[in-house]
């Protein structure tokens, strides 16, 4: 009974890894396909087969040489099912001479099999979940050397088995980032909006320069943090590919005022003199929320790095059906070998702006990534102490959903 038990509990988690790879009933794949042919080729054999032994059923990944008809196969009629008892190649020269397999009905009738050689598919626990099997119509014994080639290719198998299953576990991982990261930031964002709401009642309320000093300090915060939750989303969802254009048609009047209400209060607390015009008082055709996150990045980035007393100026004008878009600044700007990597390395270092401010480093990254969903460009000058210019060009189309 303990011996049954311990076989019971062995055929079990060998399920549970087969099971592991998620690979049962999927489509044919090419990288597989590969596999079958070579082992054919490299053995001189008609057929080939990547076979999975589940509970009851074969089911082969890749096929060569036989009809799709074949696939599936109840397990107890199957050679494979005794080549993963053993963690070695198991070679049968001729099937109707073995008292296992004369009379399996391949073996009697059509296509009238004689040979098999197979290698067990070994997971790292060493559990058989199949075999890479080739098969022949003639009796035949194979070469030792040809034996160590399906040994070899078997482990290529479950390699490529492995790599399939890290990627379908990654896949996971990151729906589940991103999913938590949404629900943090609808979290996040509710109370926040709740103190930016709060704050703008009570600068109503308040009469001395003191209290709405404080207020305005508080509104700030919030907004600030509300911006950098944005980032984070944003980047997570950029990683993940999770990003598509929906253009819809604009109105660059409102984004500008939006912009100008969003922007104002940041640039007065730190004295800094902040302009944001429009040359075309039009409807475009763009993606909205992904062009108000660029242009509000580019003016946060400005604000941030210029001293009190500077200058940042923004605008928006539409040419040759281009839509540009120029952010400048008087700010501590870069030098040469800066503005030119700038976007080389997918995000840029989180550094302190010149009153202290905190970000999360992601904002050119994003500004980079969606400018080219835009399939625009981004032009950067930016001289040491004398300030910073980007320049958005982004090609206008009437595509709008």
């Amino acid at each position: 009974m303990a011996v049954s038990k311990t076989v019971d509990e062995s055929e079990q988690k060998r399920i549970e890894a087969l099971h592991a790879y998620s690979v049962l009933d999927t489509a044919p794949e090419e990288k597989f396909d590969d596999l079958t042919t070579l082992a054919a080729d490299l053995c001189d054999a008609p057929i080939a087969r990547i076979n999975l032994i589940d509970t009851s059923r074969q089911w082969a990944k890749s096929i060569h040489g036989m009809s799709e008809e074949t696939r599936e196969v109840p397990r107890n009629i199957t050679v494979c099912q005794y080549t993963i008892q053993k963690n070695e190649v198991l070679e049968i020269k001729n099937l109707t001479e073995d008292s296992r397999f004369k009379d399996f009905s391949y073996v009697k009738e059509h296509p009238n099999l004689r040979y098999y050689l197979g290698a067990p598919l070994l997971d790292p626990d060493g559990y058989a979940i199949g075999a890479l099997c080739v098969l022949d119509y003639k009796e035949r014994e194979m070469p030792e050397k040809q034996k160590k080639q399906l040994q070899i290719l078997a482990g290529e198998v479950m390699a490529r088995l492995e790599l399939r299953k890290q990627n379908h576990k990654l896949k996971e991982l990151n729906e589940h980032k991103l999913k938590l990261m949404k629900m943090l930031s609808h979290d996040m964002r509710s109370p926040l909006n709740g103190i930016i709401g709060m704050s703008n009642m009570l600068s109503e309320l308040v009469e001395g320069d003191e209290e709405a000093e404080m207020i305005e300090l508080m509104e700030q915060s919030a907004m600030q943090l509300n911006h950098m939750i944005d980032e984070i989303l944003s980047y997570s969802l950029m990683e993940s590919k999770g990003f598509t254009l929906n253009s819809t048609e604009v109105d660059l009047k409102a984004v500008t005022e939006s912009m100008k209400r969003l922007y104002q209060p940041v640039a007065k607390s730190k004295s800094v003199d902040l302009n944001i015009s429009l040359d075309a008082d039009e409807m475009v055709c763009i993606d909205k929320d992904k062009f108000e996150q660029i242009y509000g990045n580019l003016l946060s980035n400005a604000i941030k790095f210029t001293r009190s007393g500077g200058q940042v100026r923004g605008e928006i004008e539409l040419r040759d059906g281009e839509i540009k878009l120029k952010v400048e600044d008087s700010g501590v700007g870069m030098d040469e070998d800066t503005a030119s990597d700038l976007f080389q390395n997918g995000t840029s270092a989180s550094t302190g702006g010149t009153s202290g401010e905190k970000s999360t480093g992601l904002g050119l990254a994003i500004v980079k990534y969606f400018v080219d969903l835009h399939n625009g460009v981004i032009d950067v000058s930016s001289e040491k102490d004398k300030g910073t210019t980007f320049l958005i060009t982004i090609p206008l189309t009437e595509d709008c959903k």
